[in-house]
């Protein structure tokens, strides 16, 4: 017996809706959970929509990504579209990475890293492109920007980003004082 698209398509919407349901329920009865109850289902999703590479196009994706038992994501990839791959990857339009630290202030972006087309691979926590990519970090009135158009790959359990060739860096500092080269 073989499920058409039609049917598939409801499948996975029906359990979009339960794990929705199942987050705001485990959420409402542990309050400080909401985090893990919320990541467990999108990793249950991840899990179902990797295996079923006819399902078409999403919109709007969402991958946190917690490490260390965080209660909080440590990083998450945004995209406009995701396209079911092979493996379990997902070919990503409009990629946006988003890397983030928490504190006593609150919430900081440590950086964010975009690009047009990208492939992510949500089980390796790998975010790859050989295409045009923009790296960008802001602390304090300073501001560093990287841009590449030869490819990248942003290993997020290892917090390494390897950058291709063709590449450009810009740096503005607010910080007035000249900047000393020493010698070795």
């Amino acid at each position: 017996m073989s499920i058409g698209p039609t049917k598939l398509l409801a499948l996975g919407a029906g359990l979009v809706i339960a794990a929705g349901i199942l987050a705001v329920v485990l959420a409402k009865r542990h309050e400080k959970r909401l985090a893990v109850a919320g990541a467990l289902a999108v990793a249950a999703l991840q899990t179902e929509a990797s295996n079923a590479t006819s399902l078409g196009t999403a919109r709007g994706i969402r991958i946190p990504f917690y490490e260390g038992g965080a209660g909080q994501p440590t990083s998450v990839m945004l995209g406009r579209t995701a396209e079911p791959m092979e493996g379990g990857k997902y070919l990503v339009n409009d990629l946006r990475v988003e890397n983030y630290s928490y504190g006593p202030g609150g919430t900081v972006t440590n950086f964010v890293i975009e690009a047009p087309r990208c492939l992510i691979d949500p089980a390796r926590k790998v975010a790859s492109s050989d295409g045009l990519f923009v790296m960008s970090l802001s602390q304090g009135g300073n501001r560093l920007l990287t841009r590449g158009s030869s490819g990248f790959e942003w290993q997020q359990q290892n917090s390494l980003l390897t950058v291709s060739n063709e590449v450009s860096t810009h740096i503005s500092m607010n910080d007035p004082k000249p900047v000393r080269a020493v010698a070795p």
